[in-house]
């Protein structure tokens, strides 16, 4: 199973997922269609099924029968294929360390952690000012 997507494969595979875990068993590309449709774009019916054809061709999805129309589903759930994506990075990208990985998410949560230790002292420095004000 060859896993690598691109954006509108990713976009219509998470709503495929999305339809799956809310209960849907027959899925139409017309389901997958209204899902995925904003106010700033609508795709077309023919893109929609065109894309979940190809996520058959790579095995991530199956499409079966249903009189003039095709029913789809997915092969590997979201989890799973979340896992073997992660593999695939750590393998490529961090010599198959899961510890090497893991630091670098850990340098990459290091800014948000800063910015939000800002904001609490701020909050705290400014009740504190308020709390002076007031006696």
């Amino acid at each position: 199973m060859d896993l690598k997507q691109g954006d509108l494969e990713n976009i219509i595979l998470n709503a495929l997922w999305d339809l799956e875990s809310d209960g849907n068993e027959r899925i139409f590309v017309g389901d997958i269609q209204e899902k995925i449709k904003s106010p700033n774009k609508k795709w077309a019916y023919t893109t929609v099924k065109t894309v979940l054809d190809r996520l058959v061709d790579k095995e991530i999805a199956i499409r079966e029968k249903d009189g003039k129309k095709y029913l789809y589903r997915s092969i590997k759930n979201r989890d799973d294929a979340g896992l073997e994506a992660l593999k695939k990075v750590v393998r490529q990208y961090f010599k198959n360390d899961v510890n090497e990985l893991l630091a670098c998410l850990n340098r990459l949560q290091t800014p948000y952690k800063m910015i939000a230790e800002r904001r609490n002292m701020a909050k705290q420095l400014d009740e504190t000012r308020k709390e002076l004000a007031s006696r």
